[in-house]
């Protein structure tokens, strides 16, 4: 018996070492395809640049549209104190006892600064009013103006942002100029300084002119003056035509010289109608015009500021001064 156990024993013995042999083999083997799976995988990740590349804030969303000089901010004094004015102009009515309009010609000087810096042009020290007159307390006469234009040295110079229909005391000094209706229109070139402020001025008009200065709102409505605009939306892009029927509809900008329309003429109401430019577009029907001075001397042709870089255009169909709300 004895004699048999141990031969079998030592069968046993050897049939588990090459169990254990064959087991450790197979653990190697897997093991061994386990680090080639995952080095095909890591082979398989993509590189970290792989995909559109990250998106950049300042490339997304471009400048906002400049603010003017001389817009916002103090007021500029002379030396010694007091402000330095140039013609007709708006009273401040809150620290003078005079009426609401002062109508003294050349330079003057007053104690108190303009009542909103973006209704004057400062030039060479001095302010001169570009706005309408008849929001202020004017009630002489005037001519009639519709959309933006340039101004002449002689009132001030630069350009009247106003939108749709306006007067002022300067009668059209050049000839592209056209009489529409009742109406005197801009038909020549609108300059880079022109494109770069103009975001700004059509938003004002259309969102603070109407509610705090239009039909003498200020001298009759609290004396309210409209705030500053530290940021100006972007412009919206959009151009009026007269299919839409807009409000205030006018040409687009044309290039430099390209006047189209009919040679402005310096004429007067009284006691007649004013002579009608040919058709060019469809314009908003113009309520009778007030009296007309009689013809002035010629003016001087217009200088403009120099002009900083050119902003994105946006040539906006404009509205009717009186729309608009409260900011």
């Amino acid at each position: 018996m004895h004699r048999l156990a141990k031969p079998l024993v030592l069968a046993v013995v050897a049939w588990c070492v090459a169990g254990l042999d064959r087991l450790a083999v197979a653990q190697e083997e897997s093991g061994e395809n386990y680090q080639v799976e995952v080095a095909d995988q890591v082979q398989q990740v993509p590189p970290p640049d792989y995909g559109p590349p990250p998106s950049n804030a300042a490339e997304a969303e471009p400048a906002p549209p400049p603010i003017p000089p001389n817009a916002e901010g103090a007021p500029v004094a002379v030396p010694g104190g007091g402000y330095c004015y140039v013609g007709p102009h708006p009273v401040d009515t809150r620290v003078s006892a005079a009426g609401p309009w002062d109508d003294t010609p050349g330079a003057h000087m007053h104690a108190y600064p303009p009542i909103d810096l973006r209704l004057f042009e400062l030039r060479d020290g001095c302010y001169y009013f570009v706005g309408d007159p008849h929001d202020f307390g004017y009630v002489g006469p005037t001519y009639s103006y519709y959309g933006a234009h340039p101004i002449q040295d002689a009132d001030g110079g630069g350009w009247c942002f106003m939108i749709g229909p306006h007067t002022h005391l300067w009668r059209p000094w050049s000839t592209n100029f056209a009489l529409v209706g009742s109406w005197y229109y801009w038909e020549g070139a609108y300059d880079p300084y022109f494109w770069a402020y103009w975001p700004y001025y059509s938003f004002y008009y259309r969102s603070y002119y109407p509610n705090y200065y239009a039909g003498d709102r200020f001298h009759h409505g609290g004396y309210a003056v409209a705030p500053p605009i530290h940021r100006v939306p972007p412009p919206a892009h959009v151009v009026g035509t007269p299919a839409a029927a807009s409000q205030a509809w006018r040409s687009s900008p044309a290039a430099a010289n390209g006047w189209r329309g009919s040679q402005s003429v310096s004429r007067s109401n009284v006691g007649g109608v004013a002579p009608v430019a040919p058709y060019r577009a469809a314009m908003p029907v113009a309520p009778p015009a007030p009296d007309r001075p009689a013809a002035l001397a010629p003016a001087a042709a217009v200088s403009r500021p120099a002009a900083p870089a050119p902003a994105a255009r946006s040539f906006g169909g404009g509205f009717a001064r009186g729309g608009g709300r409260r900011r």
